[in-house]
């Protein structure tokens, strides 16, 4: 579990929790509400897909998700949530500032959070 709820992972869904909160009481928080849950969505699920792809699919600690696997993870975030779902449902609305928030959040899991993360963890 400790390998799980590392600092940046409860950051991350700390921020999640703390801006849907706000949306939800009707008091929304300008800019972090329009991009930082965007940013974090990624990291989180991907810090979650890790963590069962090390224990159960390949039972290898030292393994990273390869950035071809977090940038597909962006891309088919962006085209479901900012492509198909404003098709569908009239509560969702395309931004490309959503996009780059997808991006840029699996580019930060990829170059700062899983070596930061295998760093921290490493068995002696």
């Amino acid at each position: 579990m400790k390998r799980l709820l590392d600092p940046l992972f409860l950051g991350y869904g700390l921020a999640w929790w703390l801006i849907h909160s706000f949306r939800w009481a009707g008091a929304p928080i300008p800019f972090l509400n329009s991009y930082l849950t965007d940013f974090v969505f990624v990291p989180l699920v991907a810090h979650v897909a890790l963590r069962i792809i090390r224990v159960f699919v390949v039972q290898n600690e030292t393994y990273r998700i390869p950035c071809s696997y977090l940038v597909f993870m962006a891309l088919y975030t962006s085209v479901v949530f900012e492509g198909l779902m404003p098709a569908i449902a009239k509560t969702y609305t395309r931004d490309a500032g959503d996009v780059l928030a997808y991006f840029a959040g699996a580019f930060f899991y990829y170059g700062i959070h899983q070596p930061r993360w295998d760093s921290a963890y490493r068995e002696p």
